[in-house]
């Protein structure tokens, strides 16, 4: 597949001295989805990856973020990032429009890497068959082909994705009509009672992003280009600040998509086949993870593969070792994050209120914080040491 982790891992993989192929559907790339986040956890890996530069120069920086009661926009919890953060954890939080950090990963791949309008239907220890039989053999197959992922389908059994109860609205507004709504750096999230909003710059602050997540919606269909009016979405914000309501309407169109997750499995690899990014653990987007743990599995794979003397399986074997445990607890705590942020009001969400108001004394670069400090170099460094 050649989304965000397989295009990573692509260059993971080349850099380990591995001869890599991207076997990608669709027959042409598409400006493809709205925003996402990639957080010091995976922008330290892509700076290893010589990636970071290039991405800054597509990405937005922002200087702090706030979170906001649903209501009236009242300050619920201010955290600094910019210069300060970046210095705290040794590389930034970046911001995107999808499309803008694809075409990065695309253009760092030699020519010839990317077959396009290859769809796969099946994989083994010998490599994978291609839809209208091409067999192409490789020592070893990494199903990055997402959450509907048909090779996880093959390997583990017919089993679902399973639909989260939330329903994203996802839009952009040009500079040019959100600089009044939105004059300075700061993300800023409305959270309260089952809805979820959250706006912040990216494309090098040309965008406003605008995601909008809804539980107990009327519609669910896992999508990242069903197109719908931004009318839709602020039906669902009766009540709620006007700042946020402002931000969708001048969305003009959004896009509509149920959240669906990868419950959690006892392996990834089978054999020389393995899986990568959503196709092995999607998760809800509370914490912003979604692809920074996707660049988290391509990173430990190309070092994995770099260092297993052509023993593929270990290395595969390796890579889950390392990655699932990690992966799982992202997964719960993304989970465990969209729960807060929904409470309604009430004893439960004053609370959560007040452990906001006093999150700056340990953490001061917001509720984040403990997900991007993590390093999964270290985890790689003592897996290399322990005892078989």
């Amino acid at each position: 597949g050649g989304g965000i982790g397989g295009l990573t891992a692509a260059v993971a993989l080349l850099r380990a001295g591995a001869d890599v192929t991207v076997f990608e559907q669709v027959s042409g790339l598409l400006p493809v989805g709205a925003s996402l986040q990639l957080g010091p956890n995976a922008t330290r890996l892509l700076r290893e990856l010589d990636l970071l530069e290039p991405l800054r120069a597509v990405a937005s920086l922002p200087e702090a973020v706030d979170l906001l009661r649903w209501d009236d926009g009242t300050l619920l919890l201010h955290a600094e990032h910019g210069d300060a953060a970046e210095l705290h954890f040794g590389t930034p939080q970046l911001d995107f429009f999808r499309p803008d950090l694809h075409r990065v990963l695309v253009a760092a791949l030699p020519p010839g890497v990317l077959r396009l309008g290859a769809r796969v239907v099946a994989a083994d220890d010998d490599g994978v068959v291609l839809d209208g039989g091409e067999r192409v053999a490789a020592d070893g197959v990494v199903a990055a082909d997402g959450i509907r992922s048909p090779l996880r389908q093959l390997l583990v059994g017919r089993e679902e994705p399973t639909f989260s109860g939330t329903v994203v609205y996802r839009g952009v507004i040009p500079r040019a009509a959100a600089g009044d709504l939105h004059p300075d750096g700061t993300n800023r999230y409305w959270i309260g009672p089952y809805r979820h909003g959250v706006s912040y710059w990216i494309s090098r602050g040309e965008l406003l992003a605008l995601n909008l997540g809804v539980q107990q919606a009327d519609w669910s269909e896992e999508s990242w280009t069903r197109e719908v009016p931004a009318e839709e979405a602020d039906a669902y914000l009766d009540g709620w600040d006007d700042a946020l309501r402002e931000r969708v309407r001048r969305c003009g169109t959004v896009l509509r998509g149920g959240v669906f997750v990868r419950q959690p499995i006892d392996r990834w690899t089978y054999g020389r086949v393995t899986l990568l990014g959503d196709a092995a653990h999607a998760m809800e987007p509370f914490q912003a993870q979604g692809a920074a743990q996707a660049v988290e599995d391509a990173y430990v794979l190309g070092a994995c593969v770099a260092g297993c003397a052509g023993d593929v399986e270990t290395a595969f074997r390796r890579y889950e070792r390392i990655r699932m445990d990690r992966a799982v607890e992202l997964q719960a705590q993304a989970r465990d994050a969209g729960f807060e942020f929904f409470l309604e009001d009430g004893p439960a969400q004053r609370e959560r209120d007040e452990r906001f108001r006093r999150l700056p004394d340990t953490q001061p670069f917001g509720t984040r914080q403990r997900v991007w400090e993590y390093d999964v170099r270290a985890a790689l460094t003592e897996a290399s040491t322990a005892t078989p």
